[in-house]
């Protein structure tokens, strides 16, 4: 045995020796006895029972009481409330401007825009009344030709040349009868101062005033055609004056007074966007805006009411308008008459869960509001009054169900813990309508299984 081992030896039978002595020392006296550590409480889990019974799926929501006719009323553009005319419960009609926005600025722009308008107005209506008596006199010019032109054709020379011809013939005739007359008188004596030779010389007179008047007669003849082809003439020229004068006015002058009516067309407009114009006859009965205020495009700041019937208004999430549908019945209970059930049916419904409000994005902020209809209502309802709202979505009788606590879920697959004798089961569950209280089992379970809860 090496020495470091039987040191080693030694020092343990020391320590032994201690612990004995030790002990003896205590004089026959026990250790206290140690304070044992309590059991932990394991809480009981909570069970349910399947059961057999109805389950109904519903929606429930709050609303209130409004007039079945309401505007909202919104201005179109950003700016600051000058005033406002009417307070809550006023009764406006329709047209009435009821709030308005600081907008001197741009008045005052209309004002000089319509001043502008008027003199392009002025302008052009000077120059159409111009234009419309110088047509007035091209008009009366034509007539004129055209009126000469038809005197002139009256006055056809033909018969003054016929007349002209015939007594030149004649005339002709006359002077051979009296020169033969004369020939037969020119063998006795004294014949150049007989009456055969006057009567001679008259018929030669005649017959050259005849000639004369003849030849005259074809010359007016003459000039008769060419004062045709003048008067022709002027006409065509009285035509091409007037024609050209249907171009009517300076087409300056039109675009002046069209751009000056758009300018004004386009300050009204901004005017309009800044005013709040009741669209119908009714009552006042929210009003958000006041002087001094800021206020945002589209924002509601006021709403008109029209008299007469009165609905349900709910404002709700899009989670619960996609479960309903525009028809469906509804129970309704009005929070001042709580022991009275009312019956009612979805009216409208807004786009894209109904035809209600506008499909347009982004421009106005439209009525979002579902409407439910109230068909029998035998107190009177004030607007304003709050309700609550049920909606059967789905109802099955004589269904398995349990309560939603019961149900487990773990990646989206649904089961329950089974008790069976001291131990559980896991059992996958197939799932049906869900109540607030209760939920169907479509499969997986039977009637008195007891369901250990989470």
């Amino acid at each position: 045995m090496g020495r470091r081992q039987a040191c080693l030896i030694l020092v343990v039978a020391a320590l032994i020796g201690a612990a004995l002595t030790g002990c003896a020392g205590g004089g026959g006296s026990q250790e206290p006895t140690p304070t044992p550590i309590p059991t932990a409480v394991v809480p009981s889990k909570p069970t349910y029972k399947v059961e057999r019974g109805t389950v109904i799926e519903q929606v429930r929501f709050t609303g209130r009481i409004a007039p079945v006719e309401e505007e909202q009323l919104y201005f179109r553009v950003d700016g600051r409330v000058a005033k406002v005319n009417v307070k809550q419960g006023d009764k406006v009609k329709a047209g009435d401007v009821l709030a308005e926005l600081e907008i001197d600025n741009l008045l005052n722009a209309l004002a000089q825009a319509e001043v502008g308008l008027q003199t392009a107005q002025l302008q052009l209506k000077t120059a159409q009344e111009s234009s419309a008596e110088q047509r007035t006199r091209l008009e009366i010019n034509l007539q004129i030709a055209k009126l000469r032109l038809e005197q002139a054709r009256a006055q056809d020379p033909g018969p003054s040349v016929a007349i002209a011809a015939a007594n030149l013939e004649r005339a002709a005739a006359e002077v051979q009868r009296a020169q033969a007359a004369y020939d037969r008188r020119n063998a006795s004596p004294g014949a150049a101062a007989s009456w055969e030779a006057a009567n001679l010389q008259d018929a030669t007179i005649n017959y050259q005033i005849a000639k004369a008047q003849y030849e005259q007669a074809l010359q007016n003849q003459k000039v008769h055609e060419l004062d045709l082809q003048i008067l022709e003439q002027n006409v065509r020229l009285a035509q091409l004056d007037l024609e050209k004068l249907t171009s009517t006015v300076d087409p300056v002058l039109e675009q002046q007074v069209a751009r000056a009516q758009l300018e004004v067309d386009r300050l009204k407009a901004e005017v309009a966007n800044a005013r709040l114009t009741a669209p119908i006859d009714g009552e006042v009965t929210m009003v958000g805006a006041y002087a001094g205020r800021t206020v945002n495009a589209y924002r509601p700041v006021m709403t008109v009411a029209a008299p007469g019937a009165l609905e349900v208004s709910a404002d709700l999430t899009s989670d619960t308008m996609q479960k309903l549908s525009v028809g469906q019945e509804c129970t309704i209970v009005i929070v001042n008459y709580p022991a009275k059930e009312f019956h009612g049916k979805i009216r409208r419904l807004p786009y894209p869960y109904g035809t209600g409000g506008s499909t347009a994005v982004g421009t106005a902020e439209e009525d979002r509001s579902t409407r439910i209809s109230i068909d029998d209502a035998d107190v009177t309802l004030e607007a304003g009054a709050l309700v609550r709202v049920s909606v059967v979505l789905q109802k099955k009788d004589n269904v398995l169900w349990l309560p939603p606590a019961a149900i487990r879920t773990f990646q989206g697959k649904d089961f329950v813990l089974v008790m069976e004798g001291e131990g559980q089961r896991r059992v996958p569950v197939k799932l049906g309508i869900k109540a607030e209280d209760r939920v169907e089992i479509v499969s997986g379970l039977e009637e008195g299984q007891v369901v250990v809860g989470p």
